[in-house]
């Protein structure tokens, strides 16, 4: 059975608003200037190397890549016109429409941009943030980890209209992968002449999208982004909005009641609190939920108390799991496992598949907390003060887990509650022993949410294990499914062992699932909002 790669376009992980405003013809929406407030400062909008929701969607507009989306996920035709397949899935051949120019109306846009980015984007001297589902081309793998050159891809260009792309394993949804940002080609010549700036200011950047940025004073980092239609894009029909204002910050534009901004058309579509989405679906808005985040007990194995896993086990061999779980947050779920709900493998929910993970039940943590002592040479357990976000129900958590604390090692543990940008920068930059904090992977597919926990540069607990790296090299490379009556991706239990040791080891504790919502007008439609920080698509975008 040919191997399906879970891809961000299936039903659970994207989006497509409509309406009930009765249909309209294309004419009626298009011409149509569209505003969106970034959730944050792109520094960035190189394909390669940016991360995050809002580069994304700004990227997505100036950029296109093999294919692009359709409104029930699969994909369709963006810079290539068509593709072939071998009968199993593992050579793709795309053929490129006739006439592609970049965005300097000149300059054609070739098999070879491809061939250039998909090289670069998983060049380690790169260091893409955003690579993983690259992984399933042939030789990914060893030209990430520097054990090929980037040459030694298997990705060729046949000639200028036709490139070949050849897989690991068979990967019947690929071309719905290209979509992604990381795949958007880039032409050599041009990022070679940016000497380093490729990306950062108007000037060096070379777009094929159905957007431009709009003039000479269109980005003025920081306040504004402004994007209109490209006269250079070649695409099947052009952008049906005339021109994108993507707002960054709140110097220029009131989106402090996200709901009220939404309903008095200040923006079109806006990321909603929770507390806000029953009035806002009361008012006719379009609202959209991805459940993505993972938020969870994290302990910084760098630190003194951190480094003892013993320590570590005791502290949350002593908890009482059900005590915790009755003071979730607004709109949250218990966590079955570190891998949030929306990450799928093969075309499945993963979660689904994997099932829930055996965490610690409450017991006597004595001999854990004489070891642990034994090895950090102290006589009595450390103190320690737990992170966490701002928020009433986590006041009474973070107050159940110190009673638990105090009670079994009689020591006196605080708390400290933090805005949530400052938890994650204390967090990031390993300023703390234990943190209740977030897991929020950047694409799809268990690999993305666990593989944080073996990367240096996002490493929340700074953990360094052997056997959760072997576990994820080997669920990464099963690419076939297992056979049984109940067919299951063989990486599953892999991906399930890798969580399972995280918990064991008292690297990271979950907890619970958060959702995200998005809102849109009420006459808004065409939007394509994408889980995991890929961004929103406004090609289609009517209203």
């Amino acid at each position: 059975m040919a191997k399906r790669l879970a891809v961000v376009f299936l039903a659970v992980l994207f989006f497509v608003f409509s309406t009930g405003c009765g249909k309209k013809g294309a004419s009626e929406k298009e011409g149509k200037t569209f505003v969106y407030q970034l959730t944050s400062n792109p520094s960035t909008l190189d394909p390669q190397i940016a991360s995050g929701e809002a580069a994304a969607t700004v990227i997505t507009a100036l950029f296109e890549g093999l294919a692009r989306q359709s409104e029930d996920g699969s994909a369709v035709p963006g810079a290539a016109e068509s593709w072939t397949n071998n009968a199993d899935y593992t050579e793709f051949t795309f053929t490129l429409r006739e006439g592609l120019v970049w965005s300097d109306g000149e300059t054609p846009v070739t098999a070879a941009d491809f061939v250039f980015a998909f090289r670069r984007a998983l060049d380690p001297a790169t260091g893409s943030p955003t690579y993983s589902p690259m992984l399933c081309i042939q030789n990914a793998r060893e030209v990430h980890a520097g054990e090929l050159a980037p040459e030694e891809l298997g990705v060729t260009a046949v000639d200028e209209r036709t490139l070949a792309v050849r897989l690991a394993y068979p990967v019947e949804n690929f071309p719905a992968l290209t979509a992604l940002p990381v795949f958007m080609p880039c032409n050599e010549k041009f990022f070679t002449e940016t000497a380093g700036r490729y990306g950062l200011e108007r000037s060096t950047l070379l777009g094929n999208g159905p957007f431009v940025i709009d003039g000479k004073y269109g980005w003025d980092a920081g306040k504004y982004i402004n994007v209109k239609g490209s006269s250079s894009y070649r695409g099947e029909a052009g952008a049906w909005p005339s021109n994108i204002k993507f707002y960054i910050g709140s110097q220029d534009i009131d989106t402090s009641n996200p709901l009220q901004a939404l309903l008095d058309g200040t923006v079109d579509v806006i990321r909603l609190p929770s507390e806000q989405v029953e009035a806002a679906e009361q008012a006719g808005c379009g609202v959209i939920a991805f459940e993505d985040t993972t938020w969870g007990l994290c302990f910084n194995v760098n630190s003194e108390v951190g480094r003892s896993a013993s320590l570590r086990r005791a502290m949350l061999q002593c908890l009482d799991r059900a005590a915790l779980l009755q003071y979730l947050p607004q709109g949250a779920s218990a966590a079955g496992g570190v891998v949030p709900p929306s990450s799928t493998l093969d075309g499945e929910p993963y979660r689904e598949s994997a099932g829930s993970l055996s965490f610690p039940e409450a017991q006597d943590t004595g001999a854990l907390l004489a070891q642990a002592l034994q090895e950090l040479g102290l006589e009595e357990a450390p103190s320690v003060k737990i992170l966490y976000p701002k928020d009433a129900q986590l006041d009474l958590m973070v107050n159940e887990i110190l009673k638990t604390w105090n009670s079994t090692f009689h020591t006196y543990y605080n708390m400290e509650a933090l805005p949530e940008d400052e938890l994650l920068s204390r967090v990031a930059s390993g300023q703390f022993t234990v943190a209740l904090c977030r897991i929020q992977p950047e694409t799809d597919g268990p690999y993305a949410a666990l593989s944080l926990f073996a990367s240096a540069g996002k490493n929340p607990a700074n953990f360094e294990g052997s056997d959760f790296q072997a576990l994820l090299d080997s669920a990464l490379s099963s690419g076939a499914l297992s056979s049984g009556a109940q067919e299951q991706h063989a990486g599953t239990e892999l991906y399930k062992q890798a969580e399972q040791l995280l918990v064991d080891q008292g690297v990271f504790y979950p907890l619970y699932f958060q959702k995200h919502y998005y809102g849109t007008g009420e006459r808004v439609e065409g939007l394509v909002i994408r889980s995991y920080g890929n961004g929103i698509d406004f090609i289609r975008a009517g209203k």
